[in-house]
């Protein structure tokens, strides 16, 4: 525990952070803050205006990945208190091992993606269909914009062509974790990934390194 505490204290105030946060519902939602210094191992996330969701699971730990200059440093956490409407305190756990890694490891992405619905026999909601685009993508979910809200949450088929990848793409089920009504008729919608093969898992996270290095590479000639 030494060593993890002194992890804590070592990290740089007003980092850029994500956290997969859990919910009531059993379900997670990947959410972008700040990382701000308390008494280690406890620090504070604050987030954007309007984001937390009020139905969080304050009895589960979630997994913290707090972004240094050189690499990201992830651990799991446990929520000791939810601070207004913006800010959660939280105290370090453990660090994490690769394999949970692979499932929280996400990077902005810009792809297509289609997301649709087809009811079965016996139910009475309608089919629907929409077409959007990613704004980033882990082996977990995608968080992604739609021009429409979605009627229903469940058992939502997702199909998303990926970059650099030889035209390879996923198709799977998901639910809707988080729906956000945007200006000009835009939605952005946070899904959680549920039949997800380890394959796909794979293939989503070496896509997202390779558009990681390829943004670094941006950043490099630009300066």
């Amino acid at each position: 525990m030494s060593s993890l505490v002194e992890l804590i204290k070592n990290i740089q105030d007003s980092q850029p952070a994500e956290i997969n946060l859990p919910l009531q519902d059993g379900s997670t939602v990947q959410l972008k803050c700040v990382y701000k210094e308390s008494n280690s191992p406890n620090f504070f996330l604050v987030f954007p205006p309007m984001q937390l969701p009020v139905n969080i699971d304050t009895g589960k730990s979630c997994l913290v990945a707090v972004k240094g200059n050189e690499q990201s440093i992830t651990f799991k956490a446990g929520i000791e208190q939810i601070n207004g409407d913006r800010i959660l305190e939280l105290s370090a756990q453990k660090t994490i091992d690769p394999v949970t890694l692979r499932t929280f490891f996400r990077a902005d992405l810009r792809t297509p993606i289609s997301a649709s619905y087809e009811p079965g026999t016996e139910e009475r909601e309608k089919p629907w269909s929409f077409s959007g685009e990613t704004l980033d993508l882990s082996g977990g979910g995608v968080l992604a914009l739609f021009p429409s809200e979605f009627p229903n949450k469940h058992r939502i088929s997702i199909n998303i062509p990926l970059p650099n990848t030889d035209n390879k793409e996923i198709s799977c089920l998901a639910h809707v974790v988080l729906m956000q009504r945007l200006r000009k008729e835009r939605w952005k919608i946070s899904l959680q990934f549920d039949n997800l093969t380890q394959k796909d898992k794979d293939l989503i996270v070496s896509c997202c390194l390779n558009e990681q290095r390829r943004q670094l590479q941006e950043k490099v000639q630009i300066k």
